[in-house]
């Protein structure tokens, strides 16, 4: 049954990887598009989309094959290619044949239920009970069945087949760690689908945040209100931010730059964020009570009157908290971690 699973998982990595280079095929032949315009926009997405076809079909034909077995095998799932895993205090892996560990943390402990598990580097069997290395891989050779425990907590990455135990879970995104400040708004961002990339496997917390993007990830903390208005921009077509525009734009919380457009791609500065979000909070009917003294900022006087009522709403609800005791930086760009902590506090 091994090799048949092995022989599956050949075939799918081969299919993708095939259909990737197709979808890239011809392009030298366009010397407007460049090699690196086709990996951000197309490569990476697609080995995404690949990757998880992959995997979700990977597994079933895994679960078709182990059925008659029943026992350990299966209760076995996949991952298809590095996964992380956090492990709390106390949780345990159980990894089978042909999966391979790496420690991300200290306290990592390793027992060997039955087969062998080999240290990657040097080759040699890890004896059970053994205290592993960080960043060291290690490999379940053939009817291997061994525990990966975390006594303190921990985290490791896993390539292979598995038992999750008591206590272990994915992270919402591979570069997002249970201790980050933002760790609950990453969950908060994906569950709710805030940025286009929602499904990929990082969240990108210090990625800017362009009009169309913030316009895009309102109406979806909205939960995606559908309106018959069509917004007068000029440089908005049938693109994927088009809903959230006419939204947005129908309750005025988008007001355009001028000569009908609307300007998608440009980052945005705190005080523009603020202003639309005071702006979605009274159109949609919420309370926008409550005003701060700003001129205890030292910065203060980079408030436009435009913004100075957005703003000063903005630190009474504690909306946005400054960037240090004296400075609100409303000339400062927001990132994405800034983005789905200022929508969470007042969508969620």
């Amino acid at each position: 049954m091994k090799k048949i699973i092995a022989a599956l998982m050949a075939v799918l990595l081969l299919t993708a990887m095939t259909a990737a280079e197709a979808s890239l095929g011809g392009t030298s032949a366009d010397p407007l598009i460049t090699r690196d315009y086709l990996e951000q926009n197309f490569a990476a997405p697609l080995t995404e989309s690949l990757k998880e076809k992959a995997s979700e079909r990977l597994q079933a034909a895994y679960d078709l094959a182990a059925a008659p077995y029943g026992g350990q095998h299966a209760a076995l799932s996949y991952t298809l290619g590095q996964e992380r895993f956090d492990l709390a205090a106390g949780g345990t892996l159980t990894v089978a044949f042909g999966g391979s560990v790496t420690p991300l943390t200290d306290g990592i402990t390793l027992t060997v239920e039955s087969g062998e598990v080999v240290d990657v580097r040097t080759g040699a069997i890890v004896p059970s009970g053994t205290a592993l290395a960080v960043g060291q891989r290690y490999f379940s050779t053939e009817d291997t069945m061994a525990v990966y425990a975390a006594p303190s907590g921990g985290a490791l990455m896993l390539d292979g087949p598995y038992i999750p135990g008591a206590g272990v879970e994915k992270p919402v995104y591979a570069d997002v760690s249970p201790s980050d400040w933002y760790a609950s708004q990453a969950k908060y961002a994906r569950e709710m689908k805030l940025f286009r990339d929602w499904d990929k496997n990082l969240f990108r917390p210090q990625g800017s945040i362009t009009r169309a993007e913030i316009i895009y990830a309102m109406w979806r903390a909205a939960d995606s209100p559908a309106t018959d208005y069509t917004a007068p921009f000029t440089d908005v077509k049938e693109d994927w931010y088009a809903p959230a525009v006419n939204w947005a734009a129908s309750l005025g919380v988008l007001r355009g730059v001028g000569n009908d457009r609307m300007d998608p791609d440009t980052i945005l500065d705190r005080n523009t964020i603020v202003t639309m979000l005071f702006r979605a909070m009274e159109a949609m009917g919420r309370s926008t009570a409550g005003r701060a003294e700003l001129s205890g900022y030292i910065d203060a006087g980079q408030v436009p009157d435009w913004a100075s009522t957005e703003m000063s709403w903005a630190v009474a609800n504690q909306v946005i908290r400054g960037t240090a005791l004296d400075k609100l930086a409303p000339l400062g760009f927001v990132d994405r971690a800034q983005t789905a902590t200022l929508l969470q506090r007042l969508f969620a």
